[in-house]
């Protein structure tokens, strides 16, 4: 819901430093509006050179260092710097603030790069460079920079009090209080959203009445989301850190939830997530994804809205742009489609996600399997036969053995098609691709690769062993050393390939992983990306090996 929401609110935070004109009202309490922060020099140093050690250059920073000298000196080396916006409701605060006891001093060293300073009065400097005109003031042990001198005012005193939350834990952090902002600019966004989808909401050439509705319904729902989560958002933040103690690279995104919301509701809930699909929670697989949440009623209406107004344009679809041969066939493709939203939409109004997905790979076989709860499988199964009965007299539609096993409850209807002529993919999966649909009580799986249905047994009776098992709301994992191994088994002439495939191996010990979190925090959710030092150690290779045959091509 929030994904397309905090650029706008953090642009609409920054809006008002542009728009604010000097207040004459007494100022109140000034709350942070928005912040952003970096990491202290000598911080940023050792990361720097931690990134260089990946790639054999553990002094990498030290490169760097004559060109920058003479704007960090005087700075203190240790504590972060940033930027702070600030508001009471009606009056504006904002600067750069950089530790630096001496700006005088400071200023003096800045004029060989042709940066000039002269003094504006009321303990004010004004600065210019390139055409480009800053204002400066001292502080106690900060220095303060803006764009109008009205900003220089109710600043804080210690900014690095206000920055800590941020540079704790992050190189570059970045936090926007949404309901910090005054109201009046929080109710202009929204009604500049709702004026361009207006604006936006035109037919287009050629497109029907039917797809017009449809499309203009989906708008509509999504822009009611996007008016909630600026209401009822409290906080964002966003935050990238090079962690060399751990040896990996995060980005996250976080938002808090307004208290007593419906936001902070929903959010409550995903802070005891269990899944009973916990087979599919295999962290060692080439690669994996588990979903788990509950779903509030106004999150199931809106779901069924976008649902369907998606029936419609799927019919709509297969009236005008299909190739099936005739009416008939046109209707046995509409009630399979509906079959398969029908499901979808019981599963919603059961008000549970829960499932995931796993990729097993090696240079000898790959199997994949996925599933999950569905309310009501049996329109999955009915979607499914009008599917086979639509493509029975096409020369060469599979044949589906139906009811060819069960375990545990669950149905499994197999078919296998004939694998291309390629020795790779006739590596992975043998003389035929097998594939699998299983239907359960209230799940379905399906398969695909060497021993299709056994990889799916496992999985069930793994679930089966570890019912209600505490897991994240969202995880992703990709085992990159995995994936690079078979990728340079296939192709061994790929000479790139086989050397950072070799390093992983060697080097990194299985921590070669890419991974997306979700993660509850107090009134909140995280979601992290996060990078294994073996993924990073991965690109400084390639990087390696590209500019060694760049060179060997120049010779």
């Amino acid at each position: 819901m929030t994904r397309s929401l905090w650029p706008m609110a953090l642009l609409l935070a920054f809006s008002c430093v542009s728009l604010v004109q000097a207040q004459t009202q007494p100022a109140g309490e000034m709350k942070p509006m928005a912040i952003l922060t970096i990491s202290g020099y000598d911080e940023l140093k050792e990361d720097i050179n931690f990134l260089g050690s990946l790639a054999g250059q553990p002094q990498l920073a030290a490169q760097f260092e004559p060109f920058i000298m003479g704007f960090v000196q005087g700075l203190n080396k240790t504590q972060s710097l940033g930027v702070v916006v600030q508001t009471d409701g009606m009056n504006f605060a904002g600067a750069v603030c950089l530790p630096i006891k001496d700006f005088a001093t400071f200023l003096t060293n800045l004029k060989a790069f042709g940066i000039q300073s002269s003094d504006a009065g009321n303990g004010i400097t004004q600065i210019s460079a390139n055409g480009q005109t800053l204002f400066g003031k001292q502080g106690k042990d900060w220095a303060y920079l803006s764009m109008m001198p009205q900003m220089l005012e109710n600043l804080p005193e210690n900014p690095d009090r206000i920055f800590a939350s941020l540079t704790d834990e992050y190189d570059i952090g970045l936090r926007a209080n949404v309901q910090n902002v005054p109201e009046a600019y929080r109710q202009m966004l929204i009604q500049q959203i709702k004026a361009g989808m207006e604006a936006g909401m035109k037919p287009m050439p050629n497109e029907s009445d039917e797809k017009f509705q449809a499309r203009k319904q989906m708008t509509t729902v999504q822009v009611e989301q996007l008016e909630r989560a600026i209401n009822e958002i409290n906080e964002l933040t966003v935050g990238l850190a090079i962690d060399s103690k751990q040896q990996r690279t995060f980005f996250d995104f976080a938002y808090t939830a307004v208290a007593g919301s419906q936001l902070a509701e929903q959010l409550a809930d995903m802070a005891n997530t269990t899944t009973n699909f916990a087979g599919f929670f295999q962290p060692n697989a080439a690669g994996m994804l588990m979903l788990a949440s509950k779903m509030q009623e106004a999150d199931i209406a809106q779901m069924e809205q976008m649902v369907g107004a998606a029936r419609k344009q799927i019919e709509t679809a297969i009236d005008e742009e299909s190739d099936l041969p005739n009416d008939q066939a046109k209707e046995t493709a509409k009630s399979a489609a509906n079959d398969f939203i029908d499901a979808m939409v019981a599963t919603f109004k059961a008000g549970v996600m829960d499932g995931g997905a796993v990729l097993n790979l090696t240079p000898e076989s790959l199997s994949l399997v996925a599933g999950g709860f569905i309310a009501d499988p049996a329109k999955v199964e009915s979607g499914l036969k009008k599917l086979a009965e639509l493509g029975k007299n096409e020369p060469d539609m599979p044949t589906v053995n139906w009811n060819a096993e069960s375990h545990a409850g669950v149905s499994f209807h197999t078919l296998s098609v004939p694998t291309p002529d390629e020795e790779e993919p006739r590596q992975l999966f043998g003389n035929t691709i097998e594939m699998a649909v299983g239907i359960g009580k209230q799940s379905v799986y399906f398969s695909l690769g060497r021993d299709a249905i056994a990889a799916a047994k496992k999985v069930i009776d793994e679930s089966a062993a570890n019912p209600g098992k505490a897991i994240a709301p969202m995880e992703m994992s990709v085992s990159v050393g995995q994936v690079l191994k078979t990728v340079a088994a296939l192709n061994p002439e790929e000479e790139t390939v086989q050397m950072i495939s070799d390093a992983l191996e060697n080097e990194t010990a299985g921590r070669d992983h890419v991974r997306i979190v979700a993660q509850p925090i107090e009134n909140g959710v995280r979601s992290r990306f996060e990078i294994e030092e073996g993924v990073m150690r991965a690109i400084a290779v390639g990087v390696q090996a590209q500019q060694m045959q760049a060179a060997g091509a120049g010779r």
